[in-house]
């Protein structure tokens, strides 16, 4: 064990004496930065608010995820809790370390949608609420010091990326045939997977070392979030790119109204989840399938359903640029 986790392991253990009602907070705080959380957020923009700033929402936390996700197999590296018994794990994960995919997704979203309020409230909140995430990721156990500082810097470099790409590639996107998109979409999708089972064969033949046993029962080189984020990302691209080519919608009228397609919308794509969860095998090619048609339903069947029931209206192709 390198000098800088012996260092970190005493401040997590000093954090942990902190008491007790501070766990409930902390645990509710470490929320704000889970990619199920920016998920769930994207049906009420994108059915209900604005399509354009729910899906720039999604693909920036899909990109943070997905590159999270890829970055904790190249690195390999062990929470807190699994090399040290004096670590209470007050919260279980299987995957790596190094980095923190709640720092990263949640600098990533938060910082995404301070970009969308436009205002110097929403940058100090969205930096109050990343930095507190990140504090709550460590007194939990699950991250040193440097995974959460490695992921909150590696969220500001997505977000960067992003907002520095988004024009000239949703341009260049646009300016594709559709089968051209569905196939870059299955392409890009695809890809995610082999650069993640890439990942994982720079260590061939690697397995726990006996020094992380406080871990218990762990699978870190799992490819099941892979799987699942590229099966989000596919449906995502195809959905949104068909029902642009459909006329798009828009998502204002009533409260009422929005609130009924809310909720119709939530329970079809609760269904399919839990189908796809508790009913059918779960292999990699049912999960992949689930979660493409999961965010497809989301980013397309849901849209053309309202719009059929007289709950949505159609609207015109440019609202989907800006």
């Amino acid at each position: 064990m390198n000098d800088l986790h012996r260092a970190e392991l005493e401040l997590i253990v000093w954090l942990q004496q902190w008491p007790e009602w501070v766990r409930p907070v902390l645990d509710l705080v470490s929320v704000f930065g889970t990619d199920t959380f920016f998920l769930l957020c994207l049906p009420v923009l994108y059915w209900c608010v604005d399509p354009g700033l729910g899906l720039r929402l999604g693909l920036t936390v899909l990109v943070a995820a997905v590159t999270n996700t890829i970055g904790k197999l190249a690195a390999h590296q062990p929470r807190p809790y699994w090399i040290d018994a004096g670590v209470r794990p007050l919260s279980v994960e299987e995957s790596f370390g190094l980095p923190s995919g709640h720092a990263q997704n949640g600098t990533a979203g938060l910082g995404r949608l301070a970009v969308m309020a436009g205002r110097p409230w929403a940058w100090w909140t969205a930096g109050a609420l990343a930095a507190l995430v990140c504090l709550s990721r460590v007194y939990l156990g699950v991250h040193f010091v440097s995974d959460v500082v490695a992921g909150a810097l590696l969220g500001v470099a997505v977000l960067v990326l992003v907002l520095k790409v988004e024009r000239p590639l949703t341009a260049w996107w646009l300016g594709l045939a559709l089968w051209r998109q569905l196939a870059a979409s299955v392409v890009s999708s695809v890809a995610l997977i082999g650069a993640a089972a890439l990942a994982n064969a720079l260590y061939g033949g690697w397995s726990p070392p006996l020094s992380w046993s406080p871990a218990g029962r762990i699978a870190p080189e799992s490819l099941d979030t892979i799987v699942t984020l590229s099966g989000v990302l596919l449906g995502t691209l195809a959905g949104a790119s068909i029902m642009y080519r459909l006329g798009w919608f828009d998502a204002g009228g009533p409260l009422g109204l929005r609130a009924a397609r809310w909720l119709l919308g939530t329970l079809v794509a609760v269904f399919i989840w839990y189908v796809q969860r508790e009913v059918l095998p779960q292999t990699g090619p049912v999960r992949y399938a689930g979660y493409a048609l999961l965010a497809l339903w989301v980013h397309l069947g849901a849209p053309v359903t309202f719009i059929g029931l007289g709950l949505m209206s159609r609207a015109r192709q440019a609202q989907a640029v800006h």
